[in-house]
């Protein structure tokens, strides 16, 4: 088994995001891909850490069935080495949770590397507007204050991420939906929310999935960053091409 390290922690926060363990005795296999819009921060990160942690090259693509962009690892060490650390095999949405090695550990740069993968694959940075009187107008018709969410069926994954940011000294909240349709699974959301938090979580946490990171570049940037933004349109925003007052709601 793989000996836990940052890198390797890390690794576990992106297979629970975006990972799929599969062991159906016709293939072995570990599937992991996310949002063609993110292919750089698997060119330029993700397949990093994997080459540093597990000695191997991967070989990304896009998977037009899905329309994602990844790569599928098929080394029986690796597999084992993820199913060891307490990852199921096949749908993992409901089940997964932190490893024990990170959840119980008091170590905050592991705590903090797993949350980082985690948020880099599967969570969110939105901005909204403040409402009611008293508020300058800019705080009311611009996307001002910061939420950091990351949103989840998996219950144990909800309460353990509760359980790590504490031990970090990050506030959240914790919300529970009921599902809409009887197929659907009840959700559970963390949020972080507000700018002391948020810079917060940017010390201590972080952000390598540009996708979202220039989110809160723009926002630091610009004081408010708009919704309904392409990648592009904030790359160009960042570089000074277009203004952010311009483009986006």
């Amino acid at each position: 088994m793989t000996q836990m390290n940052e890198e390797l922690a890390e690794i576990c926060g992106i297979h629970a995001g975006d990972g799929y363990l599969r062991n159906d005795g016709h293939r072995r296999e570990l599937d992991l891909s996310g949002s063609v819009e993110e292919s750089e921060y698997f060119d330029e990160h993700v397949s990093v850490l994997f080459e540093k942690v597990f000695g191997i090259k991967t070989e990304l693509k896009i998977f037009s069935s899905r329309n994602t962009y990844g790569f599928v690892i098929r080394k029986k060490e690796i597999i084992e080495s993820f199913h060891d650390l307490g990852f199921p095999y096949g749908n993992k949405s409901t089940s997964v949770r932190i490893p024990s090695s990170i959840l119980d550990s008091d170590n905050k740069v592991l705590i903090a590397r797993f949350l980082r993968g985690l948020f880099d694959t599967d969570g969110n940075l939105s901005f909204r507007k403040y409402y009611g009187p008293g508020y300058k107008l800019f705080k009311t018709t611009n996307h001002v204050y910061p939420v950091v969410s990351i949103t989840t069926v998996s219950k144990n994954l909800c309460e353990d991420i509760g359980v790590v940011l504490k031990k970090l000294g990050i506030v959240y909240n914790y919300y529970s939906y009921k599902p809409k349709k009887i197929h659907e699974n009840e959700a559970h959301k963390i949020t972080v929310n507000g700018i002391s938090q948020l810079q917060n979580w940017m010390n201590q946490i972080g952000m390598k999935n540009f996708s979202k990171l220039s989110r809160y570049l723009i926002w630091k940037k610009h004081g408010f960053c708009p919704t309904k933004l392409t990648l592009q349109q904030r790359k160009d925003i960042l570089k000074g091409d277009i203004s952010p007052l311009l483009v986006g709601l």
